[in-house]
């Protein structure tokens, strides 16, 4: 049950924030980003009206609308930064030199490791 409920919010976002995927991607990206702004600026009104009483609605209103943006942009920046660790765990090329290579670099040139030197802080 869980799986399908990740599957889900990982499509959902996929609709909402993958360049490729979603119905808006024949619009630039700024145009994109103003649509996302405007719906979240007109859902902030409504539920605004709806829950709050006209003194406090122009401080409902702002916090809703903040809180939107807020969202917006979280849930983008989130959905990026898994996006590069996907294509990142399957690129075969990517990859740090470790010392179990028998080598070190320091100030970008390789200094070789003795062969018994099991590396890290062991005695």
């Amino acid at each position: 049950m869980f799986k399908d409920f990740t599957n889900w919010m990982h499509n959902t976002a996929t609709v909402l924030f993958d360049d490729t995927k979603n119905d808006l991607r024949a619009l630039p990206k700024t145009v994109r980003l103003q649509i996302l702004i405007v719906l979240s600026a007109l859902w902030s009104t409504a539920f605004s009206v709806w829950v709050f009483t006209v003194p406090m609605f122009v401080y409902g209103w702002l916090g809703m609308f903040l809180g939107h943006l807020l969202v917006i942009f979280v849930a983008y920046y989130t959905f990026q930064q898994f996006k590069d660790i996907r294509r990142f765990r399957t690129d075969p090329n990517y990859h740090t030199p470790t010392r179990s290579r028998q080598n070190l670099w320091i100030n970008g040139k390789q200094t070789k490791l003795p062969k018994d030197d099991p590396g890290g802080e062991h005695e």
